[in-house]
């Protein structure tokens, strides 16, 4: 059997658009320490074309919208994330993210915040920010260069 290709974890990231829609190039800014991103998820529906003489008495589907889903980073809290997950939370508007591989690819997508909580406050544990992100459009992946 052949090595696995597959690559760890390590050195992903998570930035936010920092400069003006339309400015190019695009300047990121990463967001504190992330221990957990979950890229964004698509989905497609579909709808039913079955009829009376559907062949073999078979369903008939064809492909409808794309639901774009959710992205989700969970940040260890920090008052610099906290302060950055406010503002970004509050914003009126949608705003443009990007993951970081480690390979060097990236995966950017626009979407909006949809909540800011707070979990932690154990004995001996940590306190994190987890971001839900609503996404909005397709994600666009860029293969390394």
């Amino acid at each position: 059997m052949a090595e696995s290709q597959g690559i760890t974890a390590d050195g992903m990231s998570f930035s936010h658009r920092t400069s003006a829609a339309g400015v190019t190039p695009k300047v990121w800014a990463e967001i504190g320490e992330a221990v957990s991103i979950t890229p964004p998820n698509p989905t497609r529906s579909s709808v039913d074309f079955t009829h009376l003489k559907s062949p073999n008495k078979t369903r008939e589907h064809k492909p409808s919208m794309i639901e774009p889903g959710e992205a989700n980073v969970t940040l260890n809290y920090t008052p610099a994330a906290r302060a950055k997950i406010d503002v970004l939370f509050a914003a009126d508007g949608i705003q443009e993210f990007q993951i970081g591989y480690p390979d060097g690819a990236t995966e950017t997508f626009s979407g909006f915040l949809t909540g800011k909580p707070t979990e932690g406050g154990e004995v001996e544990g940590k306190l994190t920010l987890n971001c839900p992100i609503k996404v909005t459009g397709l994600p666009v992946y860029q293969e390394p260069a």
